[in-house]
């Protein structure tokens, strides 16, 4: 799609990293974020994916690098 109502991608230095959605609280990967036109204005908005469930969106100003767990070796494997 092209034109003033195109989502187009864009460049975030979070991209395929485990982050957090501070307005909700939840976690998973940021899988690409774009600028998309509502309402006249152009937003960037971030797409995420959890572990399990749907994936979401939300405004790409509110994500944040997650927290690390206990035993999180950063790989999803965790450590032993």
């Amino acid at each position: 799609m092209t034109g003033p109502d195109a989502a187009t991608p864009a460049e975030h230095p979070l991209l395929h990293q485990r982050v957090r959605d501070i307005a909700s609280g939840c976690e998973g990967i940021l899988t690409a974020v774009v600028h998309e036109r509502h309402g006249g204005r152009l937003l960037r908005i971030a797409h995420l994916r959890p572990a399990t469930g749907a994936a979401w969106t939300t405004a790409a100003d509110d994500i944040a690098p997650a927290l690390r767990r206990r035993g999180d070796a950063g790989d999803g494997a965790g450590s032993s």
